[in-house]
């Protein structure tokens, strides 16, 4: 039997359910859907890593013309810095170092509504003003949703496009890319998060024991139950599966995020394995409230 090695596990959250503390979710916010307001600040969380966007009140004067100053303070400890404006509700980037300046939104919102940057290597379109978009916390609705597209002669390379979600008196709150939720905006005040565990690991000391113990635990169901196809049918490379955890702690959805060309049969024994993967505790919040939550879990063939 030809045995799979199994990768790093990588839990990373992606959808949710609305909490309803008070303006948790920034209830209360009114305004355009990308305010260019000083003090505005919000924390963004992705895979990758995570960072907190700010308005610090500097601004770049270009002309008769100013730009307020956006930081983005990277938990890595990297730090950038970009310029924006807003004039009759269009909202305008200055690229510092090309000189020039650019349309990021227009005011006209009508759905099918298209423009592009100043050079032309970003076309972007108006999808619709009544999108939702979910994340660990929050369930959000009636959504501005703005499709980014690069635009390249070379037609035969594949490139990847951006869904952007903007909510008003806030900005931008999600974003997905390919059609996968990537980065989401973390709710308007503190809350404790616990990711699913493992029955059997919920006793250990600290987080990263249970986490260490619950993918250990999964891992573990994996090698036991995934049925290698025959010799002749087996393709070597990689297949990264999402597997979705409800607030049940049962599995309800399973995407292949990656996948190995030929290998059908590779893929459908991991998908029908993981179908079977026993009842998680479900993640939480705050009072232990469940959230439906997501991990990533590459195989190795």
């Amino acid at each position: 039997m030809i045995k799979s090695t199994i990768t790093t596990l990588i839990l990373f959250l992606i959808a949710g359910v609305t909490l309803g503390q008070s303006d948790l979710c920034f209830e209360n916010s009114t305004d355009a859907y990308w305010p260019i307001k000083v003090g505005k600040k919000i924390i963004y969380s992705s895979p990758k890593e995570s960072y907190t966007s700010y308005l610090n009140g500097d601004s770049l004067q270009v002309g008769d013309k100013y730009f307020l100053k956006e930081i983005k303070e990277y938990a890595g400890g990297k730090t950038t810095t970009s310029y924006w404006r807003e004039e009759n509700g269009v909202v305008y980037f200055y690229d510092f170092e090309k000189k020039a300046e650019s349309v990021e939104l227009i005011n006209n919102l009508m759905p099918g509504t298209t423009w592009e940057k100043y050079d032309k290597t970003w076309k972007y379109t108006i999808i619709d003003t009544a999108s939702s978009f979910s994340t660990p916390f929050c369930e959000f609705k009636d959504l501005l949703q703005v499709k980014a597209e690069p635009q390249n002669e070379n037609k035969s390379i594949v490139q990847s496009y951006y869904d952007l979600f903007y909510k008003r008196g806030v900005g931008m709150v999600g974003m997905n890319v390919n059609g996968e939720p990537y980065l989401y905006a973390k709710p308007n005040k503190e809350v404790n998060e616990r990711g699913f565990i493992a029955y059997g690991c919920e006793n250990l000391n600290t987080n990263e024991e249970r986490q260490k113990c619950t993918y250990s635990k999964i891992a573990e169901f994996f090698s036991g139950e995934y049925k290698a196809p025959k010799k002749k049918d087996f393709k070597s490379g990689r297949i990264v599966l999402n597997v979705f955890i409800g607030k049940d702690g049962k599995v309800e959805d399973i995407k292949v995020i990656e996948t190995i060309e030929g290998a059908k049969e590779q893929e459908e024994e991991a998908i029908r394995v993981f179908r079977k993967l026993p009842k998680m505790i479900p993640a939480q919040v705050d009072d232990g409230q469940p959230i439906r939550s997501s991990f990533k879990f590459p195989i190795k063939f």
